[in-house]
């Protein structure tokens, strides 16, 4: 063997040795990389589940009672009082906004409700399993077009502003007090969303403010 030869095989080899050996110095204990795994962004899936139960309840005001003597679609405003029924809100997706695993998808189909079943009492609007962990708020995504249907005809409004909106969570009974929601392994959580409309019959529209209220 050439001495050229012989000097390449000892650089190999010197490679080999500072790799076997720098090696074990930069290994981490293995909390730690656990810790980081399940606190990364890149891997919001967890195995631990807690249950969340939403609820709505509602309130709604008319302002600008008086109809206009053709709404927007044409139907000719009757010059007796309009009696609401129903205000039909379709809500078209909810995620909850962790705080580090990421957003958690709650629902993506669409789910139409009644929001005056909420002037009477509670309503359960959805319930499912969560990744158990800290949430700091929830996102609504709407349809902008309100269904209302009264003693006379169907009425359809637009959702003034966008078609979502960013809620923090506030501690029932203490409303001006934000908090986290923290989903718990094999607990129950539950919100209650707080709807309120108010519908402006002059240019068929709807202004709604939502509050989100952690019960426990």
């Amino acid at each position: 063997m050439d001495k050229r030869n012989q000097l390449t095989v000892m650089m190999i080899s010197l490679v080999i040795i500072v790799g076997s050996i720098a090696t074990p110095l930069t290994l981490r204990d293995h909390a730690l990389i656990l810790d980081d795994f399940l606190n990364s962004p890149l891997f919001p899936i967890l195995q631990n589940e807690g249950t969340l139960k939403l609820y709505f309840e509602s309130d709604f005001t008319e302002e600008n009672g008086t109809l206009p003597s053709f709404l927007d679609f044409g139907i000719k405003a009757s010059p007796t009082s309009i009696i609401v029924q129903r205000i039909w809100v379709d809500i078209t997706e909810i995620q909850l906004l962790g705080k580090k695993v990421g957003n958690s998808v709650f629902f993506t189909s669409d789910d139409v409700f009644d929001i005056l079943d909420g002037l009477d009492e509670t309503q359960l609007l959805k319930s499912g399993n969560l990744t158990a962990a800290e949430y700091s708020g929830i996102q609504l995504f709407f349809n902008t077009t309100i269904l209302v249907q009264t003693n006379e005809d169907l009425f359809y409004f637009e959702l003034q502003g966008k078609d979502f909106v960013v809620l923090s969570f506030n501690m029932f009974g203490q409303e001006n007090s934000m908090v986290n929601l923290n989903i718990v392994e094999d607990a129950i959580s539950e919100v209650i969303l707080d709807f309120n409309l108010e519908i402006l019959w002059q240019n068929s529209t709807v202004r709604m403010t939502t509050k989100a209220l952690v019960l426990n």
